[in-house]
Parts: C-alpha cells; sequence; structure tokens
C-alpha cells in the first residue's frame, strides 16, 4: 500500500511535469530559437491529443448518452497513432505559417491565437466528430495488454515520458548545433542580415515552426494518454500561457533551462494541491481559493524574473566559433 501510494503521488507530479517539458521544447525551438510567437500552443496541443483520441479508440456510433465520435474501424496501436498526431499538428503548424510568416511578427500571434479559439470551439460544437463536451475515454496506455490499470501502469507511463523527453531534448539540441540552428538564432536576431547574407528566412521560420508544432502534438498525446479522457475546455489559452512562463523561467533559448522551468513550476502546482487538506483544516475558504493563490505566486515570480533575471534561470549559452 505505501509502494502504491509513493508511486501514484511520484507519477501524479512526474508525468504531468515531463508532459510540459515537450510541449515547452517544442514553444522554445519556435520561439527561444528563431523568435516566432505562438499564441495557440494550446491547439497543436489539443490537435495531438484528440487525434491520438480518436485514433486509438475507434470508431464510436452516437448512442443515448454519447454523441460519438470519429475514428478508424480498427484503432490504430499506439506508436504509430502518436506518429500521425504528431504529423497532423505539425501540418496544421504550417498551413498557419504559410500565410502569415512573410508578413510581420504580430500577425502570427493573431493568427495562432484566433486558431486556438478555432479548435477549441470545433472540438466542442463538432460532437459527432469529437465527441464535444461529452469526454472521449477508456483511452490507452502503453503496455495496457500487459500492465493492470493503477500503480504499476502509473510507473510504466512515468517511464515511457521520460524516455519521450530525453529523446525529444536530444533531437533538439542536436538540431539547433547544426548550421540549420544556428541559422535559427541569425534569423531571431536580425532577419534582416541572414537575409543578406544569402539565408532562407522563411524557409527557416516554417521548418522551425511546423517541428514546433509537431512536438507540441507528442505532448498532447501523451496528456490524452496519461488521463485517459478528454473535454475541449482542457486546451484554453491557460495552457499557452503555461508554456511561455515555464520557456521565460528556465531560459529561453536553452532546452536544459526550459526543463528545470517545467519541473520548477509544476511542483508548484503539484504542491498545492497536496497542501489542499492541511489548508482546508484551518480554513475551508482558502482551500477554495489555494489555486488562486497559486496564480497570483507564479504572477509575482514571472514579473520578478522579467525585471531582475530577464535571462531565465539557465541562460542561453552564447555561441562562440571555434578559432582555426
Amino acid at each position: 500500500m505505501v509502494l502504491d501510494y509513493l508511486v501514484l503521488q511520484l507519477a501524479n507530479y512526474v508525468i504531468p511535469a515531463t508532459i510540459l517539458v515537450i510541449l515547452a521544447l517544442g514553444l522554445d525551438l519556435q520561439w527561444g530559437k528563431t523568435g516566432l510567437f505562438n499564441a495557440g500552443v494550446a491547439a497543436f496541443f489539443g490537435v495531438g491529443a484528440y487525434t491520438f483520441a480518436m485514433l486509438t479508440t475507434g470508431f464510436f456510433p452516437a448512442s443515448g448518452t454519447y454523441p460519438g465520435h470519429w475514428g478508424p474501424s480498427v484503432p490504430f496501436d499506439l506508436v504509430p497513432a502518436t506518429l500521425v498526431a504528431m504529423a497532423v499538428a505539425g501540418a496544421l503548424g504550417v498551413l498557419v505559417a504559410v500565410p502569415t510568416l512573410r508578413l510581420r511578427a504580430d500577425y502570427l500571434a493573431i493568427a495562432t491565437l484566433a486558431l486556438a479559439e478555432i479548435v477549441r470551439l470545433i472540438l466542442k460544437n463538432e460532437r459527432r466528430v469529437t465527441g464535444g463536451d461529452t469526454a472521449i475515454s477508456l483511452i490507452p496506455r502503453p503496455f495496457d495488454a500487459f500492465v493492470a490499470r493503477g500503480w504499476t501502469s502509473d510507473g510504466v507511463l512515468m517511464l515511457v515520458v521520460a524516455a519521450v523527453a530525453v529523446v525529444i531534448l536530444v533531437i533538439t539540441e542536436r538540431l539547433t548545433a547544426l548550421p540549420w540552428g544556428r541559422s535559427l538564432k541569425a534569423v531571431r536576431e536580425d532577419e534582416e542580415a541572414a537575409q543578406a547574407l544569402g539565408k532562407d528566412t522563411f524557409r527557416l521560420k516554417l521548418t522551425s515552426f511546423g517541428i514546433g508544432c509537431a512536438i507540441m502534438g507528442l505532448a498532447g498525446a501523451l496528456y490524452a494518454s496519461f488521463v485517459g479522457s478528454l473535454v475541449p475546455d482542457s486546451f484554453t489559452s491557460r495552457l499557452t500561457f503555461t508554456a511561455f512562463v515555464v520557456v521565460i523561467l528556465g531560459g529561453s533559448g536553452n532546452p536544459r533551462g526550459v526543463i528545470l522551468g517545467a519541473y520548477v513550476f509544476s511542483l508548484l502546482g503539484w504542491a498545492t494541491q497536496q497542501e489542499r487538506g492541511n489548508v482546508a483544516s484551518i480554513s475551508e475558504v482558502l482551500s477554495l481559493r489555494l489555486d488562486y493563490v497559486n496564480n497570483i505566486v507564479v504572477g509575482i515570480l514571472l514579473v520578478l524574473f522579467i525585471l531582475y533575471r530577464p535571462e531565465g534561470m539557465i541562460p542561453e549559452k552564447r555561441y562562440v566559433p571555434k578559432k582555426k
């Protein structure tokens, strides 16, 4: 029983925090490395989550209590479903970016912000396709055929999510260490100068944005597998705000800083939930408002970091070319 409890508590902190790491790594590639302001993080996260959920649960017909949802007649395995979710989120990102990246940076922010709300409303209102407000449930987890739901399932999922995060970290660090990654930084610092040096800045921004959105779709797929059921109102602008807070706190442009920022931010939320029972014994009113207190603390931290440490907890390493 003690082991069950410890694994459950650890999983409730580590799994959401690690999913947040993956989501923030996708945003850091766009904003931290390339300077692209994506105000629709929730849209790509939600598209990845719903694509994964519909592919792995298969087609559900409408009934008296459930409007049904779209899906293949034979549900996909988890790995192919995850790859498709990444592809769909990445393709959506490219479709939004193509008409806006050639314009001023403000237009990308406006377009992605509008996209996030459009996606949420589609998920909410297209009830025969997405299930609407009636949650898509019974979303499978890795190795469900071999591991019963419970602390063992949480432990296995924790290892899987951690392994995926490590893979994404290695891939993003390798990509940004290549000339392609250094060109992204040139676009971020001075796009006109990069163009003068012969760089195709539009293609650089488009590939960075598409890859970042695909990583966000991956995070959404892992989230769907973790929670087991989805409702559209889980994908609001608050999620986008959270991703930006993580990148700012950790250190924009530094993946290791993003990881630290995600775990610190998640620790605040997890600790708030753990203390809710203790606070309720002192003041029921304060217990009900504990989430608002947590938001105030995060807001104060964010302001202090912007004022006194804008580079974040772990600043981006400056590239110094080697002398020949």
